[in-house]
């Protein structure tokens, strides 16, 4: 089931921190069809699945204008609506208050700020204290996302937020090897603990439009990392999107059992060297699914279904001469 509709709005961002996935900086270009993003936002109107409607980027604060129209499309969609930002606009508490109170007049319900050690090297701290005090009194629910990688102690970040946290979730991830962490961190640095053997898919949830166009089942730190977009938004509506999605093989088999199916594969067939550990389920995906690996996979999953119905016929035979033998 697909809740989310998230559109990264824009590739460009203030800060182009080391442990960017998508490697974000001040420079980049790239920025939605926005026409066609308020396409999708009427389309969903439609689909009483989704129930979340997200802007993301890059920053897409950056866009603020064109942000409210959207927060206001979504609202009247009838959508739950949802932001990030790493607050670089908010200089003083009162710009704070004004930009979150015009949002939030538009219908934004939640807003997801990102602060950690390496977004602190271009944001200053007492903007995020600005953010999370204005959503305090305006009543809008936040949540701090941190990202840390191994052995990394955060207590810093949370010490220099001071009570503006109080009334705010703290999510802490742990970091990829995606984007630009993968060039600035050596493989030792990343917190692989978990067991490839045990991993199950943890994003299902999202439906994700990228600043290409580029959709993806996930919102996964290492989304661009894998080849499993289902087609561009310019040349698909949602409908045709989210019916691509619900009937994609590969992906029913990978949300409802876990990753051994390919695990195995890859190591047996396609003689990929999988590690026995990863950061998360994400990363054990972007191992996976990279490379224009992912036509072998389906051929795989296409093989094992047509094994599947051959047995089930037999099954269904021998249970029809079993009965038939019975009525005799």
């Amino acid at each position: 089931m697909y809740d989310t509709l998230a559109f990264a709005l824009t590739k460009r961002c203030t800060a182009a921190c080391e442990i960017c996935c998508f490697s974000s900086c001040p420079t980049d270009k790239e920025t939605l069809n926005l026409d066609r993003v308020k396409q999708y936002i009427e389309e969903s109107k439609d689909i009483e699945e989704i129930k979340t409607i997200a802007f993301t980027g890059g920053e897409p604060f950056l866009l603020y204008d064109d942000l409210l129209e959207l927060v206001s499309k979504a609202r009247n969609a009838g959508k739950r609506v949802n932001a990030i930002t790493n607050a670089f606009w908010a200089n003083t508490e009162s710009v704070a208050l004004e930009k979150l109170g015009a949002l939030k007049s538009q219908g934004l319900n939640f807003l997801s700020l990102s602060f950690d050690s390496y977004h602190e090297k271009y944001v200053n701290v007492n903007n995020v204290r600005n953010v999370l005090r204005a959503a305090t009194d305006l009543n809008i629910p936040t949540a701090i996302s941190i990202v840390k990688v191994k052995n990394e102690n955060i207590g810093h970040i949370v010490d220099r937020l001071g009570d503006a946290i109080y009334t705010s979730d703290i999510k802490v991830a742990p970091c990829l090897p995606s984007g630009r962490a993968a060039v600035n961190f050596s493989i030792d640095d990343f917190d692989r603990t978990i067991n490839v053997d045990t991993c199950k898919c943890e994003y299902g949830g999202n439906l994700v439009v990228l600043y290409d166009g580029k959709v993806y089942p996930c919102c996964s730190q290492a989304v661009v990392d894998m080849d499993l977009s289902v087609g561009n938004f310019n040349e698909l509506n949602l409908h045709e999107v989210m019916k691509l999605l619900k009937n994609n093989a590969l992906l029913y088999f990978l949300r409802n059992a876990n990753f051994s199916f390919y695990v195995d594969y890859a190591r047996e067939k396609l003689k990929m060297d999988v590690p026995n550990k990863v950061v998360s389920p994400c990363e054990l995906c972007s191992i996976l699914f990279k490379d224009n690996k992912v036509d072998l996979y389906y051929e795989h999953v296409e093989r094992m279904i047509r094994e599947l119905k051959e047995t089930v016929a037999k099954w269904e035979n021998y249970r029809y001469i079993w009965a038939v033998s019975i009525m005799r």
